[in-house]
C-alpha cells in the first residue's frame, strides 16, 4: 500500500516536471510579447538600413540598374519609414512587418 502511494507520488512528480519542461517555452513566450515586438521592429529596421546599404552599393558597382535601384529604394525607405514610427509610438504596425517579411534579401 505503502509503495503504491510512493509510487503514485513519484510518477506524478514526474509527470509534473514534463509538463513544466515542455510548457516554458509557452509561457516565456507570452511574458515576452511586449518586449518582443519592440525587439522585431528594431530588428526589420536593421534590416532595412542594411539593404539600403547593400542597394546603394550594388549601385556603385554597377551590379544593379539605375531604375531597379531607384524602385528598390523606394520601397525600402517607405518601408523603412513606417517601422521608424512604430519604433517611436511603441507600437508595431503588423502590415509593414508583414511585407518586409515578403521582401527579397
Amino acid at each position: 500500500m505503502v509503495e503504491t502511494l510512493v509510487a503514485a507520488f513519484v510518477l506524478l512528480g514526474i509527470t509534473a516536471l514534463v509538463l513544466g519542461y515542455v510548457l516554458q517555452p509557452l509561457w516565456e513566450a507570452r511574458a515576452d510579447d511586449g518586449a518582443g515586438g519592440r525587439e522585431a521592429l528594431q530588428a526589420q529596421w536593421e534590416r532595412i538600413v542594411s539593404l539600403l546599404q547593400d542597394l546603394e552599393t550594388d549601385r556603385h558597382t554597377g551590379k544593379a540598374l539605375e531604375e531597379d535601384v531607384r524602385e528598390l529604394r523606394r520601397r525600402y525607405l517607405e518601408e523603412g519609414a513606417a517601422l521608424l514610427r512604430a519604433l517611436q509610438e511603441g507600437k508595431g504596425d503588423p502590415e509593414a512587418a508583414a511585407r518586409i517579411r515578403r521582401m527579397p534579401g
